[in-house]
């Protein structure tokens, strides 16, 4: 079972992923699932974490255009479950400027 409380405490709480995918609290076995999937999905696009050691300080210090890109990544693994389409081209454009830059 995944716990809330850890998912709380990421960018996104249970109640603002219900409110963006405009679902009731009947989905959130499936939604708390998915919310740690959205927030990777994004940190891996940018090759760090977006709080912690490599990320921001704080929750609160995430860019807001962050956040949205992790409820729409939220979004699209909820609809489109089977195989999802957000695409690096797509974030790219939109957070490619918070990327992690590394000289090998």
């Amino acid at each position: 079972m995944v716990d809330v409380a850890a998912i709380d405490g990421g960018v996104l709480t249970i109640a603002a992923a219900r409110n963006f995918l405009r679902v009731g609290t009947s989905v959130d076995a499936q939604v708390l699932e998915l919310l740690p999937a959205a927030q990777g999905r994004i940190e891996s696009f940018l090759g760090r974490e977006l709080v912690g050691a490599t990320g921001w300080p704080a929750v609160d210090q995430v860019p807001a255009i962050v956040v949205h890109c992790v409820k729409l990544a939220l979004s699209d693994l909820y609809v489109n479950r089977e195989g999802p389409q957000l695409t690096d081209d797509q974030l790219r454009p939109i957070i490619g400027r918070y990327m992690a830059v590394s000289v090998a």
